[in-house]
């Protein structure tokens, strides 16, 4: 993946010497310093933050509605990070700045990439196939793992696979902090009982809607639709940060009205337009999925799935 970060050198030098903090003396945290955790977006931020509780200091660096694929850290950003412990991001090529901002920043901190200790499924095309994807890329493909047969980095979308993230968090919590191991576990306990309950919500939920097939923004609902047995018959954006042709605007709506289609979603962190544009065009509803959160109505893990169940049970029961 190239993925480039203007920003980043010019930053780290602005904010000098990484991990130094003039009051307290240079190189990094101490040991008996409150254990400080940098994490890459919302989702995965909300379930560390739980497991932390009252023990970690938690920064989230994406802010809510920032697009994980072209974040650049601010000095402030990257100062936060330099004294953290622990950084937690997903992996799979979905953040990679936040790996190179570990490594620049907080060398000797452990790194939890959340992705790899969970199973994953890799993205298809479903419908519009991978040719035309590729075609709508107009030659951009090449920059992108979000094409077909790539790794789906989207593990958060589904309850199961976010009740063993929490597993992984809490152990890695332990180990950075060990002094509070047993509250992390205690914490992540609990919230494992609350991912459960959704889970079996959701589940319940989506075995009763007749429609078993939508059409997202861009392929993010991979891990949900695998985990309750739906489909996505088409995406809107082929790849992240581009712009589908009128030849691939075409095939989906081809989708669309061979596979009686009852709305288009788009994503509060991506431009809605091409979807608007493309719902005016089949006269059906534009709805809102919301991947990552952090909203007002989404800032929890269990508000952000139930706020994009909401969405699709509107249309499909």
């Amino acid at each position: 993946m190239k993925r480039f970060l203007p920003g980043l050198s010019l930053a780290l030098a602005l904010v000098g010497p990484v991990g130094c903090d003039r009051s307290k003396g240079c190189g990094g945290p101490k040991d008996g310093d409150r254990a400080r955790v940098a994490v890459s977006i919302f989702p995965v931020y909300d379930l560390t933050r739980r497991v932390a509780g009252p023990d970690a200091d938690v920064t989230l660096l994406l802010q809510p509605g920032k697009n994980e694929h072209t974040f650049d850290p601010t000095p402030r950003e990257i100062e936060e990070v330099s004294r953290a412990r622990l950084g937690v991001m997903v992996g799979l090529g979905l953040d990679p700045w936040m790996e190179k901002l570990m490594k620049d920043a907080a060398p000797k901190a452990r790194v939890l990439k959340v992705g790899d200790r969970v199973p994953t499924i890799t993205i298809t095309q479903e419908a519009v196939g991978e040719e035309e994807a590729h075609a709508a890329a107009k030659g951009k493909e090449e920059d992108h793992d979000d094409k077909a047969g790539a790794t789906d980095p989207h593990v958060w979308l589904d309850p199961q696979r976010a009740r063993l993230i929490v597993k992984q968090i809490a152990e890695e919590l332990a180990r950075a902090d060990a002094a509070h191991a047993a509250g992390y576990r205690e914490r992540a306990s609990v919230l494992d009982a609350s991912l459960e309950k959704l889970d079996k919500e959701t589940e319940e939920r989506t075995k009763a809607w007749k429609t078993r097939g939508f059409v997202t923004f861009h392929g993010s609902f991979g891990y949900y639709a695998d985990r309750y047995k739906l489909q996505i018959l088409a995406v809107i954006e082929p790849y992240p940060g581009t712009t589908p042709d009128g030849k691939y605007i075409a095939k989906v709506l081809e989708v669309i009205k061979a596979k009686k289609v009852s709305a288009l979603y788009s994503e509060p962190q991506l431009d809605a337009r091409p979807a608007k544009v493309l719902a005016d065009e089949a006269k059906i509803p534009l709805g809102v999925l919301d991947p990552v959160g952090g909203a007002p109505e989404t800032d929890s893990y269990e508000k952000m799935i139930r706020f994009s169940t909401d969405a699709l049970e509107k249309n499909l029961k």
